[in-house]
């Protein structure tokens, strides 16, 4: 008589993962213009106010109160926010103007060193060079002389508003976060001083203010 015995080893199929539990919740204080919704349950209308740290979209699925299951919420939330911004901004500025007098020197650039065929004969003066030969290396300039004059000369109004707005957009793209835009903008205050003009400006913007909070549920969910 004869046996014939296959051993083989046994092997456990995967539990399936667990989805992880989290929340949507607001990185500020904030009133909600627009949920955009992809998994969870919305805690939050269009209009509501949510305070930093509070819960817009649930990973919570209730139906009549009781939780039914639990999964990880996602969504990206917009928000109405507020902010005072304090610029200071010059009253006058270095301005150089050319005058009549002008000089052509010749310029040679060489192993990033520059040399100039010609000594320099006005005090101050600004440059123009246009190349006329690159021959190994060696580069020969045409170079203009400009004699000028630096002049202190105060902003006009236009010329401040625009310094001012550009501020006002440089400093904002640094503190939003996300797709943004400035909904409002209102100067509070303007004080004029010698030197400077300070002004404090009341910014209401629009930008994302979702983050996700891996959190842990926080109740057993019933079954019927």
């Amino acid at each position: 008589m004869k046996y014939i015995i296959n051993v083989e080893q046994k092997i456990e199929k995967n539990k399936q993962e667990k989805e992880p539990y989290c929340n949507v919740i607001s990185k500020k204080d904030a009133i909600i213009t627009k949920i955009i919704t992809s998994n969870g349950m919305e805690l939050k209308d269009i209009n509501d106010s949510v305070k930093k740290g509070e819960i817009i979209i649930s990973g919570d699925i209730k139906y009549n109160e009781d939780t039914k299951s639990q999964v990880c919420a996602a969504g990206t939330v917009y928000g109405k926010t507020w902010y005072t911004l304090n610029i200071s901004l010059p009253k006058i500025h270095e301005v150089t103007e050319r005058l009549n007098k002008k000089r052509n020197n010749l310029l040679i650039k060489y192993n990033n060193k520059k040399y100039k065929i010609f000594k320099p004969r006005i005090g101050s003066y600004e440059e123009e060079n246009k190349k006329i030969i690159n021959f190994f290396g060696i580069e020969l300039y045409i170079q203009k002389e400009y004699e000028v004059e630096i002049k202190s000369k105060e902003y006009s109004s236009k010329e401040l508003e625009e310094i001012l707005q550009k501020l006002v957009d440089e400093k904002m793209n640094k503190i939003l976060e996300g797709n943004h835009q400035i909904l409002e903008q209102k100067v509070l205050k303007k004080s004029d001083k010698d030197s400077t003009i300070d002004i404090e400006i009341f910014i209401v913007a629009e930008e994302q203010i979702s983050t996700t909070s891996y959190d842990q549920p926080n109740q057993d969910i019933k079954k019927e």
